[in-house]
């Protein structure tokens, strides 16, 4: 499910090229290339000034300067999509796209897929499935990656489709402009309604994968509010991540006593399920071309969905 919001910003795909047409003022008020696409594009002056130095820029079909004016009914023009190779092998795998556009791309992870090889010649990863998504549309752009999952966890995941979005988006992620909201199913009863998780996390020297909750580890944050109980033996958590450490909702919850079900590496019970009971459920931002405020849902797989069904009891 995606709700969209307003979009502040009308432009058309023409080729390699992104176009806007320049709307608002007279002829006779003077805007610039640079200053157009600062304040009624939102992009951040380096970016535009990249795009200059390498000739991505144009007016009207023409090659253009920063300073060139632009006036009511004139074509600004960037070249966003200029072909390039994957980066990775395209390989014919199921995708379920939750929303795509020209400039970015939101997947619904099963659990068990890896986002990305970690070996060479290896197959079968998020990426590759992406790679021939693209292939399919006679689309021949790099395969970035933003984010990560876990292995073993599945939901939404995003992905830029060109450099000016992955740009855009890793500065939108470092503000923490992107929202990214989990559910979990923990073990226990967590009483209080609501709260933020407050501990540093640092890698285990006695366990090459597993992290911990170390006075010496990077800052991590996570909000949690509890979503509904059952009884002593579960507790179902939607948490949203303020940093984005490695495997942080599941030290975090394991840290308070709370592992998560299913989670054996952190010690929560796998008679319930065997991966850890965790869901990415939403994507919140503002498109970072268009201005949409967009809302994304990844619905849960049916493995999760049994789960629920299972602590909820007869």
């Amino acid at each position: 499910m995606m709700k969209v919001g307003e979009c502040k910003m009308h432009g058309e795909k023409i080729g390699p090229w992104w176009e806007i047409r320049a709307k608002g003022k007279s002829d006779g008020d003077t805007r610039t290339v640079l200053s157009f696409l600062e304040s009624e594009v939102g992009l951040p002056s380096p970016l535009i000034e990249q795009l200059e130095r390498v000739g991505h820029l144009a007016l009207n079909k023409e090659t253009a300067s920063l300073h060139d004016s632009v006036k009511t009914g004139d074509r600004v023009r960037m070249e966003l999509f200029p072909d390039e190779p994957y980066g990775v092998e395209p390989e014919m795998l199921d995708l379920d796209v939750l929303y795509e556009d020209d400039h970015l791309l939101v997947v619904n992870k099963p659990a068990g897929q890896k986002v990305h090889a970690n070996d060479e010649g290896e197959t079968g990863a998020l990426l590759n499935a992406l790679a021939w998504h693209y292939q399919m549309q006679g689309l021949e752009t790099r395969v970035r990656l933003l984010h990560r999952l876990d292995q073993e966890t599945s939901g939404a995941i995003l992905f830029p489709k060109h450099a000016v979005a992955q740009k855009l988006l890793d500065a939108m992620l470092q503000e923490r402009k992107i929202k990214r909201e989990y559910w979990a199913l923990v073990q226990g009863y967590i009483r209080v309604a609501h709260g933020t998780i407050d501990a540093p996390i640092g890698r285990d020297r006695n366990h090459a994968t597993r992290r911990r909750v170390s006075g010496t580890g990077k800052p991590a944050q996570t909000d949690f509010r509890v979503v509904e109980r059952f009884g002593a033996q579960a507790t179902l958590v939607q948490a949203t991540l303020r940093t984005g450490r490695t495997h942080q909702i599941r030290v975090h919850f394991a840290h308070l006593g709370h592992p998560l079900l299913g989670d054996e590496l952190y010690g929560g019970p796998t008679n319930w399920m065997h991966r850890q009971a965790l869901h990415a459920k939403f994507l919140r931002f503002t498109h970072p071309i268009t201005g949409e405020d967009l809302e994304i849902e990844a619905p849960e797989p049916p493995d999760f969905s049994d789960l629920l069904r299972k602590v909820k009891g007869p």
